[in-house]
């Protein structure tokens, strides 16, 4: 059975090419330096909290389909212009996916997540600075909250569905070298615009606890929080599984 590489983010030995018919990421990828891959995840996180936060306050949370697609573009936007230097994952649920199904170390996925978790609040910092204090009041600084009539363990179940979708696509189109294409980060950020619309209202759409993390953080507030920590984390490991050990090794005719 071949093993699947893990994606470093630290140098490693290059590993035989016969070892394994399948790439973590890409041939290329420079999942070579620590210190880029760890700026990269600050960087893109920080970018996707300013902008999907800050597009929810020019909103005030009004235009849901114009928030969506702002969160999902940007998605789209980073992975393709940093997938190449690191795993470019944004993601602390995408980084423990990967971990779990071996394409990562629990150690560099930590280190990702650490760095995920200061792109966060340097984000939500970003927007208390930049936008009108009646603008990101009026969203709560971007803090998601259970919609009505919802309960935590629906909203739960909802980012766990979320986030499932948005995982299982990043494998299928962007991490399995066999059908990996320029449009796959286009494909996950479309994901994220359909995941986001199909939940705000229960959970507020999150599908990444960084992106619940910095907004909260400033906001100060912490209710239920677990829901969008667990219902993310449990959504990607899912989602990972199934592809890492389902469909990646279903044979193929």
């Amino acid at each position: 059975m071949p093993r699947t590489p893990r994606v470093a983010m630290s140098p490693r030995p290059k590993k035989d090419p016969v070892e394994s018919e399948e790439p973590a990421v890409s041939s290329d990828a420079v999942a070579g330096d620590m210190r880029v891959a760890f700026a990269v995840e600050i960087v893109g996180t920080f970018a996707l909290i300013f902008i999907s936060v800050g597009a929810l306050a020019v909103t005030r949370a009004d235009d849901a389909v114009g928030a969506a697609l702002a969160y999902g573009l940007t998605t789209a936007v980073l992975i393709g212009a940093l997938g190449h230097l690191s795993a470019a994952l944004f993601n602390p649920a995408v980084a423990l996916a990967f971990a779990v199904t071996g394409r990562m170390t629990f150690r560099d996925a930590g280190v990702a997540t650490i760095g995920q978790a200061i792109g966060a609040v340097l984000g939500a910092a970003g927007v208390v600075i930049a936008f009108p204090s009646d603008m990101i009041q009026k969203v709560a600084n971007g803090t998601p909250a259970v919609g009505p009539g919802a309960g935590a363990f629906g909203a739960c179940a909802a980012e766990i569905v979320a986030t499932f979708l948005i995982t299982i696509v990043l494998y299928g189109a962007w991490f399995d070298h066999r059908n990996r294409s320029a449009l796959g980060p286009l494909y996950a950020g479309l994901a994220v615009v359909a995941g986001t619309l199909a939940t705000a209202g229960i959970s507020g759409g999150m599908m990444n606890p960084a992106r619940w993390f910095g907004p909260a953080l400033y906001n100060a507030t912490y209710n239920e929080f677990w829901v969008w920590i667990v219902g993310p984390c449990l959504g990607a490991v899912l989602a990972g599984v199934v592809y890492q050990f389902g469909f990646l090794r279903a044979p193929r005719g």
